[in-house]
């Protein structure tokens, strides 16, 4: 039988396209390193699939498989997504590749783990973030009241000083936090106060719930371009000579596990006092350190390392937010 007559196109298609979109979730062991030109594993395993199985993708891919004996060779594996996938299925696997980091890469990937041991070490590196970080990462609850839950992301907006007025001006492309797909409504945040609102119609945002202002979705920083918002004038950036541009916390997505299922989709709130407190603490925490493992080399000139340049960076600790 040939994969043509097994593989289902539409099915793989629209697997392969929802394993994309959820990448900022669920991270697969093949994003322990960056490789180029990554293909989603969901192809590969309805490629296997389609030709070791009797039984229609549709029904195969959701089941569990042990092809013991099949052996898969890939020899420009590259970044190994297939063999990983051969592998998950219980295939023999041999790959080769001309880049000895991609060799490494997956060896390391498809090595044997010990479950247990790696158990036992992750929960103690967990309990010692904890311990020295872990209050830094949590936030009050402004919907309930409740206090010290864990913080999801911490959102940040570029920001500078305006050439004529020297007030700080916000960055934003546009104001929106959150589609109404993992939400149940928009949410953005208003231009005038930073209040978070949710919002049905986004070609009727109407006011922000906190201060009145109109909300509105598109931002001021548009092609390297924003207008001070205290005085109007127009400020150009990057500006490679003034060094990298800061950044100021405007949100936060948390978490209220004990309460799970009493809010639908995501939990937004703007930061408190104790929030930006937090930020201080964390800031200066992070001058103390010594930071050996921070790299100090200089951003050498390059296709990719001249955009950073563009944008005031010089040495790779300038990358590293204190947070």
């Amino acid at each position: 039988m040939t994969i043509e007559r097994r593989f289902d196109i539409p099915l793989i298609a629209s697997l392969a396209l929802k394993e994309k979109q959820i990448q900022q979730n669920y991270r697969p062991i093949i994003a322990v390193h960056k490789w180029f030109a990554r293909r989603p594993g969901t192809l590969f395993r309805g490629l296997l699939l389609s030709e070791f199985s009797d039984k229609k993708l549709v029904d195969s891919y959701f089941s569990s498989h042990d092809f013991a004996g099949r052996r898969v060779a890939d020899p420009f594996m590259g970044g190994g997504t297939p063999l990983i996938e051969a592998n998950r299925v219980g295939c023999d696997v041999i790959g080769f590749d001309i880049n000895p980091m991609a060799t490494w890469i997956v060896r390391d990937e498809i090595e044997h783990l010990d479950h247990d041991l790696y158990r036992q070490q992750a929960q103690l590196l967990v309990k010692d973030l904890e311990e020295k970080v872990g209050d830094l990462y949590r936030t009050d609850c402004p919907k309930t009241g409740d206090k010290d839950l864990p913080v999801k992301y911490f959102l940040w907006v570029k920001t500078k000083s305006c050439e004529a007025c020297s007030g700080p001006v916000d960055l934003f492309p546009g104001y929106m936090v959150a589609e109404n797909k993992r939400h149940p409504e928009h949410v953005l945040v208003c231009s005038q106060c930073g209040e978070l609102n949710e919002v049905r119609n986004l070609n009727e945002p109407h006011q922000c719930t906190s201060c009145a202002a109109e909300l509105v979705v598109n931002g001021p920083a548009k092609r390297n371009r924003c207008a001070c918002p205290h005085c109007g004038t127009v400020s150009k950036y990057p500006i490679e000579s003034e060094g990298p541009l800061k950044h100021r916390l405007f949100a936060i997505e948390y978490a209220n596990p004990a309460r799970k299922g009493q809010f639908k989709g995501r939990l937004f709130k703007k930061p408190d006092a104790k929030d930006l407190a937090r930020v201080a603490e964390a800031e200066r925490r992070w001058e103390q350190l010594a930071k050996t493992f921070v790299p100090r080399e200089e951003i050498l000139p390059g296709d990719e390392s001249d955009r950073l340049h563009r944008w005031g960076y010089t040495q790779y600790d300038e990358l590293f937010n204190s947070r």
